[in-house]
């Protein structure tokens, strides 16, 4: 029974091909006054993310020199929550003020976001370690903590694979990111600004999004080629007063020379300016479909 719920899950949410990073900017949220409002903005974009299944968002630093960073963090804080599991939050996160609206964030359901469940061998959990000696005991959100052999960092998170369920519970690491199936997202802020996180962190294919850009349509079956043999894309959003090219022009860097494609995949809007989260499922959505095409 176990190895054909598991068969179900990996067609379901397989991984892609692709290690799919998002590079968002620290000001995202600044729109909007209220956090409130900003919370609900990060819930829209961690929504995306899962849905299309993006292994690693980037936050970039776009602020000014007389402009704070503080929505960068907020929006590290925000992401990170929801993508812990509902079990672990209350021990990741302490009580903070700028938590205080997460009762309106939507639930992700990712893979690592499972409903309770009774305990079966095989089963992959995300974990907190809460006990380390010789063995370790880890909080996979079972009521029962799994033992993991070895000394592990309290306080640190895991991925357990359970190897026994009675009479006691054990299990293993695993490295999350060798899953067959999608299992979440994890979260990066940078201090450096676009042009400088962009070369660090070397992707081989490297598409920006811009009004100006060139309509997906036209560029698609050009963009197919280069998206299949691509294992690590990173796709760039601007922020909501400055898109990609404006950005990097403070850089001194020309959009031109910089991207592998600069795309507007909303061409002929209807309104007058399109929020980042709103270009976020429309460009994901584009590229899904350069899988199939």
């Amino acid at each position: 029974m176990l190895a054909t719920l598991t068969a179900l899950i990996v067609l379901e949410v397989p991984r892609r091909p692709q290690r799919i990073t998002v590079g968002l900017p620290s000001s995202l949220t600044r729109d909007v006054p209220h956090l409130r409002e900003k919370t609900a903005k990060a819930g829209m974009i961690a929504r995306a993310l899962g849905i299309y299944r993006v292994e690693r968002v980037v936050i970039y630093n776009d602020a000014t020199a007389r402009e704070p960073n503080s929505d960068g963090r907020l929006l590290e804080k925000l992401l990170s929550f929801l993508e812990a599991p509902q079990y672990l939050r209350r021990e990741l996160f302490a009580r903070d003020s700028d938590l205080q609206f997460a009762g309106i964030l939507p639930p992700l359901r990712l893979p690592s976001h499972p409903n309770p469940e009774k305990p079966q061998t095989g089963l992959v959990r995300e974990g907190l370690v809460v006990e380390s000696g010789k063995s370790s005991k880890v909080n996979a959100g079972f009521g029962e903590m799994v033992r993991v052999s070895g000394d592990l960092a309290l306080k640190r998170r895991v991925t357990v694979r359970l190897t026994r369920a009675s009479p006691s519970l054990e299990g293993e690491l695993v490295d999350a990111t060798r899953l067959p199936i999608y299992w979440g997202f994890s979260i990066t802020r940078t201090d450096s600004k676009l042009s400088q996180m962009v070369r660090g962190e070397k992707p081989d294919l490297t598409i920006s999004t811009s009004r100006k850009g060139h309509a997906f349509q036209d560029v698609s079956a050009e963009l197919a080629v280069r998206w299949r043999a691509s294992h690590l894309p990173m796709v760039l959003f601007g922020s909501p007063s400055q898109g990609i090219p404006e950005i990097l022009e403070s850089d001194g860097v020309k959009v031109s020379t910089f991207s592998d494609y600069n795309l507007n995949t909303i061409p002929d809007q209807g309104v007058e300016t399109v929020r980042t989260e709103e270009a976020l499922l429309a460009t994901l959505s584009c590229l899904s479909q350069l899988e199939a095409s």
